[in-house]
């Protein structure tokens, strides 16, 4: 990947630091909201309502701050991924089209297709994670460790322990992962090649065995559908698993409390305990970006490799015949398979009924894996009301120790947490297997209809439009069913839930997260409107990329590669429009919640200062409130991913659904 990251990062490095320095100041401001937050809490004995409120005011400023900081961020990540897939692409192709046959010869030519378009385009995506998520994590651990240090030293020493212990495990799982996903990442050249030939003999009106073809191809695509979950299995566990044991975090702590272990040397040690619970929630809904990030390490890791196989070859090189004074004009036909236009409510409406009718066949499976999902997230939204009665009963006993209730509670929320995690187990295998599954499916449907395309349609510069369905399209569609589909389920209803839980326990508290949710809706409504064009055009242009691909490989010594780069621009143009829109999100969805968070900082001290509520009460509050925002956010950006499925929903079937009137 060393190789890969300094040919697509060449030239960004100043970009990528000032990304960093974003980044520290973001998190530097969250740590003030938070330091905030303890000094008000610390004010409620003296009755200061000045403090109060000037603590209010500074985190409303600080809250803004981060934001722009946090569209900053965004903004310019999109732009250096752009780029890198830009310059890879542009490099990829000036390589392949002046090789020598020889070296060409080595590469099968779908192989050379996908690892240039979808393959970079999956880099793409990685390389926004790695800039806003993965470069996040360590940037507020430090900031977190530093924070609980100023507080109690032997608490950090553990928490960074019991942190590295953890990052250790998956560092050494993930090296046994990536090694099976090669495995399955082979099965895909084979896949393309056959479904790439059928359609060059197609539209060559070649004759073709079509029992022999079909055999061949579901033999390879039982082998990727073998293969695949055997990776589905490896690593599914990994990411719950790791955000349950941040959580034992969580309830150590309280152990140690109520054992008369006294967080803190000059302040109240209740208060001390409480704001290292919260530096400790901000940091496991930092880390909820760690499951995808475990899932797309293997897959940018492997795509990586096969990129840098050809961009070793660059000193290889010779000077070909494709130079300005013998350019061949050659047009990439406009045309593509589509279906009528509708309204975006009735398209949507077609497609909902199209993706029904996909998982049709393990609709079973898929109940099963929601009911698991919706007891693991009763469990997970249940889990704060205990923990805020067990810092009550800490609070009314700090003076004595080793309460039994509280080891009751504790123990509670170890069950409570331990059943949220692992009945997220089972759904994420079950939708795994039945994405393969799926994928398998389509991959033989859209096999077979090819022959009722025929011809007529399957023109040689329109190969790469037919071949993206196969190789961009059924990807998406994979993902969304195998991980987004209940993920997008689960993040929605536990937004339900949290409010119901927040009414429950304090119902002044909750018109806060009421009064703020109907602006979070007209917010999605506007992007996903806004968005939908961009991301359809992006899933086109990209296909008509991959026939260019396929021509320039099939005519090197006439094809010229200044209409690549027009068409390259093309697709990074709709790439960074369709980004811009969903990144626009990201900022929103963080300074509302951030102002309820706030509101509810401040009121809730009010109310603690007149002996209205309980400080477990108030904490209740809080994590829900974390707990809203990480689905809340998730969901915002899973807009992207619902976008990109639906239009690959909408060409696949373009395709199955396909009748040729002539």
């Amino acid at each position: 990947m060393k190789k890969f990251l300094s040919v697509a990062l060449k030239f960004q490095w100043k970009t990528i630091l000032i990304i960093f320095a974003l980044i520290i100041l973001q998190t530097f401001f969250q740590m003030e909201i938070i330091d905030l937050f303890g000094v008000a809490l610390s004010g409620v004995k003296e009755q200061n309502a000045d403090l109060l409120f000037k603590s209010g005011l500074y985190m409303l400023m600080y809250t803004v701050i981060s934001m722009i900081a946090l569209y900053a961020v965004s903004f310019l990540t999109t732009r250096v991924a752009s780029k890198a897939a830009y310059t890879v692409r542009e490099k990829i192709f000036h390589i392949l089209m002046n090789l020598p046959d020889e070296e060409i010869a080595k590469f099968k030519i779908s192989g050379l297709i996908t690892r240039s378009t979808r393959g970079m385009s999956s880099e793409q995506g990685f390389i926004v994670m790695i800039l806003e998520q993965l470069m996040l994590i360590p940037v507020t651990f430090i900031a977190i460790l530093y924070e609980i240090a100023l507080i109690d030293g032997t608490y950090a020493i553990f928490f960074l322990s019991f942190v590295s212990i953890l990052s250790l495990i998956v560092i050494l799982r993930m090296k046994q992962i990536v090694e099976i996903f090669f495995r399955a990442k082979k099965t895909y050249g084979k896949l393309n090649l056959l479904f790439l030939s059928k359609i060059t003999d197609i539209a060559n009106r070649i004759p073709f065995k079509k029992q022999e073809y079909e055999s061949e191809f579901e033999k390879a695509c039982e082998n990727s559908y073998d293969k695949n979950v055997i990776y589905i299995k490896s690593q599914y566990y990994l990411g719950p698993i790791l955000m349950w044991g941040l959580y034992v975090i969580v309830l150590i702590t309280l152990a140690m409390v109520n054992s008369g272990y006294t967080i803190g040397f000059e302040t109240d040690s209740v208060i001390d305990s409480f704001i290292i619970l919260v530096y400790v929630a901000y940091f496991i809904t930092t880390l909820t970006n760690i499951p995808a990030l475990i899932d797309r390490w293997p897959r940018a890791y492997a795509t990586s490799v096969r990129l840098e196989e050809v961009l070793t070859l660059e000193d290889k090189t010779i000077e070909s015949k494709n130079t300005d004074d013998h350019p061949k004009r050659i047009e990439i036909v406009e045309e593509d398979i589509t279906q009528e236009d509708r309204g975006i409510w009735a398209e949507r409406k077609a497609i909902s009924q199209k993706f029904t009718e996909i998982l049709k066949e393990d609709k079973i499976k898929v109940r099963i894996s929601l009911i698991l999902l919706t007891v693991s997230t009763l469990c997970m939204v249940y889990a704060p009301k205990v923990a805020g009665k067990t810092v009550d009963l800490l609070a009314s006993n700090w003076n004595s120790t080793n309460d039994p209730a509280i080891y009751i509670n504790l123990a509670l929320l170890l069950v409570l947490y331990s059943v949220g995690y692992l009945f997220k187990l089972p759904p994420k295998r079950i939708m795994g297997v039945t994405g393969e599954k799926v994928a398998y499916n389509l991959r033989m449907k859209l096999f077979d209809k090819l022959d009722a395309v025929g011809s007529g349609f399957i023109q040689e510069n329109s190969k790469g439009l037919v071949l993206s369905r196969l190789n961009n399209d059924v990807m998406n569609i994979r993902e969304f069913v195998s991980s987004k589909f209940t993920e997008i389920y689960a993040q929605i209803l536990f937004i339900v839930f949290v409010i119901v839980l927040i009414v429950m326990t304090d119902f002044r508290l909750s018109l806060i997260y009421l009064v703020i949710l109907p602006v979070y809706a007209v917010c999605f409504y506007v992007c996903d409107v806004k968005s939908k064009n961009y991301y359809d055009g992006h899933q086109m242009q990209l296909g008509r990329l991959m026939s260019y691909f396929e021509r320039g490989l099939s005519n090197r010594d006439s094809f010229h590669e200044k209409g690549f780069k027009k068409m390259n621009q093309t697709v990074i143009d709709y790439y960074v429009k369709s980004k811009n829109v969903t990144n626009f999100m990201v900022p929103v969805t963080t300074l509302l919640t951030n102002i309820s968070k706030i509101t509810v900082y401040i009121a809730g001290i009010y109310f603690l200062a007149g002996n209205e509520i309980q400080i477990g009460t108030l904490l209740a509050v809080i994590m829900y409130g974390q707990l809203l925002t990480d689905p809340i956010k998730k969901l915002s950006s899973s807009m992207a991913t619902i976008e990109t499925s639906f239009s690959s929903i909408k060409r696949i079937f373009a395709i199955i659904d396909y009748k040729n009137d002539k």
